[in-house]
């Protein structure tokens, strides 16, 4: 029910990738900082990492398990510094994006490839330092033995296969989505299913005001700004985008991911928040921030892979035109968020978000009224936040 707190250990959190915001301490955090160290759609490079050096050392000296093992343990921290500068690069990636793709992909093969040859010399080094016996493994015996021979072109390529493969696996999760490619292969909705979804839909405000001021190329550009920055805490709160609809945007979560921790509500917030980290290079470009409202519902809606020749997975049901209805009150009520009773009954809310019944509305479509509720940041919470950062000012100044 509403209003009850979350006493989830710290280490469910942290295995979810997810801010715990229960923590102590955890109103100075910014949880969509990249201060994750690997995002959870990098860790498959390490996977990746360790597969590419043990088919290396397979095909120079067979199933020699020195072999094997030395190139285990040389690929573990290669993987990890790959993943590890894929994860930090998203801002590099949100100022670049429409920078071509052989651009880019050029320029993260040239990175990956350099930090991958330093990390590899430096676990040489430290091999060669030790005195250890390279024999059947796949350290060269000397440095000379590295530079003079085909083995530097051979680590060079392997690096590169590292990298095409890593980011050819990104691009397709970020253009298709991570269950996509894996649904239509294996035909997981070849026969129509009932299943058990959230789905948050959230519009942008003024829209059509916006596209006449701005016309529709540069309007173009401000969409594809916004959903770009809202992808983010969109995944970092485990969504999946279900479709963009104009200036719409659709996303789903089956109902046990969705409303463990709250991540369904917080993820509307984080959004927000996202948006703001970014309003002054808005106001920049465009001369204005991108301001929206959005509607969340949940139940049983049916689900089936739907046309011939360009496949997707739709879903259809009571709940997607409940959800509809309920985003077109916001306007009605002056309110950003809007949840239903049936999410008030099965979340339990985070201590820093209010919730304020709006009554029972006749929804068109809809012979039963629903009950609609607006979800808000505490003003006790925010007063807090204010306060602390007043007091950091103020010792700063004193010191100073």
């Amino acid at each position: 029910m509403a209003g009850k707190t979350n006493t989830t250990s710290k280490g469910h959190w942290r295995r979810l990738g997810i801010f715990n915001p229960f923590s102590p301490g955890s109103r100075s955090v910014d949880p969509l900082k990249p201060w994750k160290v690997i995002s959870n759609n990098n860790v498959f490079i390490i996977y990746l990492s360790v597969l590419l050096f043990a088919f290396y050392a397979f095909t120079r000296h067979g199933l020699s398990w020195i072999a094997l093992s030395t190139s285990l343990i040389a690929s573990i921290p290669v993987g990890f510094a790959i993943a590890f500068f894929e994860t930090q690069a998203m801002e590099f990636r949100r100022k670049h994006r429409r920078t071509g793709f052989w651009f880019y992909l050029l320029y993260r093969t040239l990175r990956i490839t350099f930090w991958f040859m330093i990390l590899f010399f430096l676990i040489m080094n430290i091999v060669l330092w030790l005195n250890i016996n390279t024999y059947e493994t796949i350290f060269p015996h000397s440095l000379h033995d590295f530079f003079a021979t085909r083995k530097l072109f051979e680590f060079l390529g392997l690096s590169l296969i590292i990298s095409l493969v890593s980011n050819f696996m990104d691009e397709l999760h970020r253009k298709l989505g991570r269950d996509a490619i894996f649904n239509l292969v294996f035909g997981k909705y070849h026969q129509v299913k009932q299943e058990d979804r959230l789905f948050l839909f959230i519009d942008l405000n003024h829209s059509t005001d916006i596209a006449e001021e701005m016309g529709e190329l540069e309007y173009s550009h401000f969409l594809q700004d916004y959903y770009y920055d809202i992808s983010e805490p969109i995944a970092r709160y485990l969504g999946r985008v279900y479709q963009y609809v104009g200036d719409e945007i659709v996303i789903t979560w089956p109902v046990k991911k969705g409303l463990k921790f709250a991540l369904c509500i917080r993820c509307f917030f984080a959004i927000q928040k996202q948006i703001n980290r970014f309003k002054d290079q808005y106001m920049e470009r465009y001369g204005r921030v991108p301001e929206f409202k959005g509607a969340l519902h949940g139940g049983y809606i049916v689900v089936s892979e739907v046309g011939k020749y360009k496949s997707e997975i739709a879903y259809h049901g009571d709940v997607l035109n409940t959800t509809a209805r309920m985003l077109g009150k916001c306007h009605d009520l002056n309110t950003d968020f809007i949840i239903s009773d049936w999410v008030v009954e099965n979340v339990t809310m985070p201590k820093y978000l209010k919730v304020d019944t709006l009554g029972l509305f006749q929804l068109k479509g809809k012979q039963q009224e629903v009950e609609l509720y607006s979800v808000f940041l505490s003003q006790k919470q925010q007063d807090e936040k204010m306060k602390k950062r007043r007091g950091l000012f103020s010792r700063k100044t004193t010191t100073g």
